[in-house]
Order: C-alpha cells, then sequence, then structure tokens
C-alpha cells in the first residue's frame, strides 16, 4: 500500500471512530449522569453495544497506523535521500532510527514504569565496518543518551555491535522527584537525545518536544505513536490507593463505631463478617465524611493520544467532602485494604466502581456503586455495583484489578 493511499485509509477510519467515540461518550453521560447508574437496563445494553463497535473501529485503525513505519520516528539516517547534513551509514559506518514511545509522559506513575515494557524512547543502531584481518566481524562501541530538559536525570547506555548487526537501545530517563512535585496541569518540555560513536563522532543529537501529564492525572493509556496502539496503564490506579496515609487510618478508627462489634478486623472472626464492615465504612462516608459525588466521566481522547482521569489522593477526597467515581472508588479501597481485607477497582467503558473479595482468597465478590454513597443506602449502592458488574462481564468490558494482585504480582506500591 503507498504511503498516500495509507494515509487516505487512516483518515477514514480516524473519522468512523471519531463518530463511534462521539456516540459512546453520549451514552456513557445518560447512564452515569443518573442517581443509579444500573437503573436502565436497555441503556446499559446500548452503551455496551456502542463500546463494542468503539473497540473494533479502534482495533482496525490500529492496525492501518502500525503498517506506517514512520509513526513516531524522530529520526531515520537510513533513508535513501537524506540532507547533507544527515549523517549515516556511508559517512560515520553508523545509521540510526530514533522513536518516541510515549508523547505523553504520565508523571504520577512513572517511576513504576518498566523500561523493557514502556520505554520513553527506543533507538536502533546498525553498525558497518568490514571484517577484520582474522576473518571476524568488526564491532562498533556506541552510547545513547537521553534526558528530559529540567525534569531527569540521564539515561545513559552503550553497546558493542558487530558489523552489519543492529541493537535496540530502549531507554527510561529518571524524573527529578523535586521538579515534578508542582506539575499540575499540562506542560511542554524538550527531550534531548544523543548517539555517540565512542571512537569517532556524535552520530544524531535531536532534541525533541513531548507533553508532560500533571501529578494528578491519572493515565489510564498512552498511545505508542510508532505503532498507534494503546498502551495500558490502568492497573497503575493501584498506587493512589493509599491505605497507610493518616488521615485514613483516622477515619478507620470513626468508622469502627458503625459496626455491631465496634471493630474492623479483615478476614478474622466468622464468613459473615465481612460485608457488614463494608457497610460500617459506607455508613461513615456517608455520615461523617460527608461524600458528594461531582459528577466527571473517566476522559478518553485519542486526538491528544491520552487517556486520563484527574484523580484526587483519598485524603485530598476527604478533607474535599467530595468525589467522582475514581476518587471514591480508591478511597473506599483505601479504607478495605486498611483492614486487611483485598478490594478490587472495577473499571468498564466510562466508569469505575468498587468490589471485594468476600473471603480471603475465595475468588468470590460482591460490588458496591461509590458514586451512590450519599444520596442511597448502602444496600442499594450494592444492587446497583451487582447489576452493571453483570452486564459488562456479559460483554466482556468488564474490568477487575485486585489489590492483592496489584501489588504482589506488578509490584505496584502507593503513592503514599
Amino acid at each position: 500500500m503507498s504511503k498516500e493511499t495509507l494515509e487516505s485509509t487512516l483518515v477514514q477510519l480516524r473519522k468512523k471512530e471519531y463518530e463511534l467515540r462521539i456516540k459512546a461518550d453520549r451514552l456513557r453521560r445518560e447512564v452515569y449522569q443518573q442517581p443509579d447508574p444500573s437503573a436502565s437496563t436497555e441503556l446499559l445494553e446500548e452503551l455496551a453495544k456502542a463500546e463494542n463497535e468503539l473497540r473494533s473501529a479502534e482495533e482496525k485503525r490500529s492496525a492501518a497506523q502500525a503498517r506506517d513505519r514512520t509513526g513516531g520516528q524522530i529520526l531515520d539516517t537510513t533513508a535513501a535521500e537524506q540532507e547533507v547534513t544527515v549523517r549515516g551509514l556511508t559517512t560515520t559506518g553508523l545509521e540510526a532510527r530514533l522513536f518516541l514511545k510515549m508523547a505523553h509522559v504520565p508523571t504520577a506513575i512513572y517511576h513504576l514504569l518498566n523500561v523493557e515494557i514502556s520505554p520513553l524512547i527506543t533507538c536502533e543502531v546498525k553498525a558497518g565496518g568490514e571484517q577484520t584481518v582474522g576473518g571476524g566481524a568488526s564491532k562498533r562501541r556506541v552510547r545513547v543518551v537521553s534526558y528530559i530538559e529540567g525534569y531527569s536525570a540521564k539515561a545513559i547506555n552503550t553497546a558493542e555491535i558487530p558489523s552489519g548487526k543492529t541493537h535496540t537501545f530502549k531507554q527510561l530517563p529518571t524524573l527529578f522527584p523535586s521538579a515534578i512535585r508542582d506539575l499540575t496541569e499540562l506542560t511542554r518540555a524538550m527531550l534531548n537525545v544523543q548517539v555517540d560513536d565512542l571512537d569517532g563522532a556524535v552520530e544524531i543529537h535531536e532534541t525533541q518536544p513531548i507533553w508532560l501529564l500533571a501529578r494528578t492525572a491519572a493515565p489510564l493509556a498512552i498511545m505508542d505513536p510508532q505503532t498507534g496502539s494503546w498502551v495500558d496503564l490502568k492497573r497503575f490506579l493501584g498506587a493512589f490507593v493509599t491505605p497507610n496515609a493518616p488521615s485514613l487510618m483516622k477515619f478507620l478508627r470513626i468508622a469502627a463505631d458503625y459496626h455491631p462489634d465496634r471493630r474492623l478486623v479483615g478476614y478474622q472472626g466468622s464468613l459473615e463478617g465481612v460485608k457488614p464492615q463494608v457497610k460500617a465504612l459506607f455508613d461513615a462516608l456517608k455520615n461523617n465524611a460527608e461524600i458528594t459525588y461531582v459528577n466527571s466521566l473517566i476522559d478518553f481522547n485519542p486526538q491528544q493520544g491520552f487517556s486520563s482521569q484527574r484523580v484526587r489522593l483519598p485524603r485530598e477526597s476527604l478533607a474535599d467532602r467530595e468525589a467522582n467515581c475514581i476518587d471514591g472508588t480508591v478511597l473506599f479501597a483505601s479504607l478495605l485494604e486498611g483492614i486487611s481485607t483485598n478490594p478490587a477497582i472495577v473499571l468498564v467503558p466510562g466508569h469505575a466502581f468498587l468490589a471485594w473479595e468476600t473471603w480471603k482468597d475465595s475468588n468470590k465478590w460482591e460490588y458496591v456503586e461509590t458514586t451512590m454513597i450519599g444520596s442511597s443506602t448502602f444496600e442499594q449502592a450494592c444492587a446497583s455495583g451487582e447489576k452493571t458488574a453483570t452486564t459488562y462481564k456479559s460483554q466482556k468490558q468488564l474490568l477487575q484489578l485486585s489489590l492483592t494482585e496489584l501489588r504482589s504480582k506488578y509490584g505496584i506500591t502507593p503513592m503514599e
């Protein structure tokens, strides 16, 4: 497929994806602006169908975009026609292709990312040269350095690359905590990348503007500019679950008064003892914390290349006495983890709510709609959560993130 044909195809696919996203967003608002999100089975089913159509359109667009080898490319010294200022195999004995892997840096959870899975950049370097006198391949010593101006340390990697071989460098420069601590809005920054031949001269020195997401933005997905696919970051919502925050520990003592035994002991005691503890937390959030639901749909903006949601830390929700769906979910999950039970963040398209494991290692779960804390009874909120979960399970659109698994399998630790 020619580049012109591919571009035309992508335009049509993006148009279709945009139209389906508008439809899905409209239905999300209708569903989640109701006092009880599960009130209309017809609306839930219509939304689930629209989400399936949107997901199919996204996959088709992503597959087409992946065929474009220049996606996310910052520089390519392998091009057949180069400007005289561009270095390459014929002049330096090296050729390189440099790719940006995330155009938006998720500063809130960046420190938890794995460079092998989620690098900021990749650099493919091929070594030219001739064989040695003994018949073996000669080697080129190469160093790659990258950093975000004013915001990160330098990531440095070196490698010896045999003649005719290609080595891929992956880098994820470490951010300075002091530099990003007060980052409260989307901020423009400059990425620097340099590729050196350690026995020669500089092969590449390029700068590239990138975006830094606010520290309050919980990234759900980042688009890989090279492939056009979404890199799923939803599991990192577990970092916003902070059971050891002092204000939450204090609140647990208040919540204990709502339990018949005036104790919150997690999975100790009888099998029937967990749900009354969850109810005690619900009632304390309703009556003492006076949490008010603030309607805020999960933001998903493919035009900007990221999906994120402004998330308050649990201590902030307690102090502000308000929460959107994710705020309320991570707050409630923090309290449940604080009494040694296993909560789960439940995600469906455009919305989040809470689940808890009914007994340790039972893999049996119950659900509660956290947006109903201020307006409904515990029993009503549980019925709504169960209904929403059942609907989306049948459509295979429910993602359940167990905190025990997030901590033990993925090493996602609390932010504070």
